[in-house]
């Protein structure tokens, strides 16, 4: 009996870690069944995720079909001759009111003489990217309709040859009103240098350089300036007295033949000091059928909320004067501009003409016949200072203006404008509306609504 027992035991002792090692397989394989299981939902999830996602090949294929569209697009706006083109403007709505006609005026424009509809500019860049090959600007109901087509040549990247019919570039301000650096001016109206005492256009061809990587500019022109004054400067009626009765009457000079053109050279050259500071040099000269010279220093400061513009011209011109001799004018003016906020410009301007010479006269105002404040100068009945001998006038009369306003920038396209303006002659030479009486001043109120496009 004992002995079995023995066997038993041993048996049994035997099996025993035979048990062991099987139940200790069964947990690490529990183990790796649950380990797997984790590796399986993580693959799930990375292929919902991407499952998510969209297909990579129609993205591409959208993208090069946009690709595709906008080289044909391209392709057919250089061979249409659109490419480059871009067409901006500005269109004016004004009420003016002045002392001597006395009349409300509602216009869509306060007065230019550059258009009384607004101002439409087409130009064309080059497709080198070497600037604007050509320039038109068109003037709706204006006289002339082309404010300026010209043509712009680069030779290389400094040099440009430039041709055709384009603005006076004399002086600080510019013709149109959005106020820009390279079109218009913060005021409604225009300083008396830029409306009496200089040329509007020039018809021609010559050169613009561009030195010292952009701080020196230099442009000049040969051709005819204003060929159209020509023909209105044939002939015209000189201020004279009868001295035998006393009674003012005209005399008719054959100052100009209207089937010639004269020939000028014009120029300006510009220094820009810095990124705030320009000072510029112009000039005009012409020969043949109307001998004139005119000359003209203008710069400007723009610094924080203030600008700052001046500018001093002389000139002269052959035939001009009230008496039908040559006469000279020189003349001053001066901008000053203050941001009180960022969207509102306090403005004021002040401007001196001195045109005694000769019963007066300038380039425009040929004798002073057009009842804007020069002229022989004038007493309050409308007589004026005559040669014994001929009866005509021997002095004429200064000008000044003193003008003030306002510059809103309602939004980044329109501008809110008002102007009060004073025009003061040294003499009684401002024509009343009655066609009889003179007045030494006149008082002018403004305001204008400008969009920008």
């Amino acid at each position: 009996m004992h002995l079995k027992k023995k066997l038993w035991i041993v048996a049994l002792a035997g099996v025993l870690p035979w048990a062991g090692a099987h139940a200790q397989s069964v947990a690490d394989l529990q183990k790796e069944i649950n380990a797997l299981k984790a590796q399986l939902q993580s693959l799930q999830k990375k292929v919902e995720a991407i499952s998510t996602q969209p297909e990579a090949t129609p993205l591409a294929q959208q993208v090069n079909r946009l690709e595709q569209r906008l080289d044909l697009g391209e392709d057919d706006a250089e061979k249409s001759g659109f490419k480059g083109v871009k067409i901006n403007g500005v269109i004016e709505a004004a009420y003016k009111y002045n002392t001597i006609s006395a009349s409300n005026e509602f216009s869509a424009s306060a007065g230019y003489a550059v258009g009384e509809l607004g101002m439409v500019q087409i130009t064309k860049e080059s497709q080198d990217g070497e600037g604007v090959d050509w320039t038109l600007r068109l003037l709706p109901g204006g006289d002339p309709l082309v404010h300026e087509a010209s043509l712009s040549i680069p030779l290389n990247k400094s040099t440009r040859i430039i041709a055709g019919f384009m603005p006076d570039f004399q002086g600080y301000e510019f013709a149109f009103p959005n106020a820009n650096a390279t079109l218009g001016n913060q005021l409604i109206t225009h300083n008396a240098l830029y409306d009496l005492a200089g040329a509007t256009a020039y018809t021609g061809a010559g050169m613009a350089y561009t030195l010292g990587g952009g701080k020196y500019a230099l442009k000049w022109i040969i051709g005819n300036a204003d060929h159209g004054a020509d023909a209105l400067a044939s002939s015209f009626d000189a201020p004279s007295v009868d001295t035998t009765t006393m009674a003012e009457n005209t005399t008719t000079f054959v100052a100009a033949r209207s089937d010639l053109r004269s020939t000028a050279f014009a120029y300006r050259g510009d220094w820009y000091v810095n990124d705030t500071t320009y000072v510029g040099l112009s000039g005009l000269h012409g020969r043949g059928n109307r001998v004139f010279d005119i000359m003209a220093v203008d710069g400007g400061i723009t610094r924080g909320d203030w600008q700052v513009n001046g500018q001093f011209t002389i000139g002269r011109m052959d035939r001009a004067g009230a008496n039908g001799s040559g006469t000279s004018w020189q003349g001053l003016s001066g901008l000053v501009g203050y941001k009180i906020v960022p969207r509102l410009q306090l403005l004021a301007r002040a401007d001196y003409l001195m045109n005694s010479e000769n019963g007066g006269g300038t380039y425009y105002d040929n004798g002073g016949i057009y009842g804007n404040g020069l002229g022989p100068e004038r007493a309050s009945d409308g007589t004026f200072a005559y040669d014994a001998d001929t009866g005509l006038a021997t002095k004429g009369a200064n000008l000044m203006r003193l003008t003030v306003g306002t510059n809103y920038q309602v939004n980044s396209t329109t501008q809110w404008k008002t102007e009060f303006r004073l025009d003061q002659s040294s003499g009684y030479n401002f024509l009343n509306s009655d066609n009889v009486t003179y007045s030494k001043d006149k008082q002018s109120l403004a305001t204008s609504l400008v969009l920008s496009f």
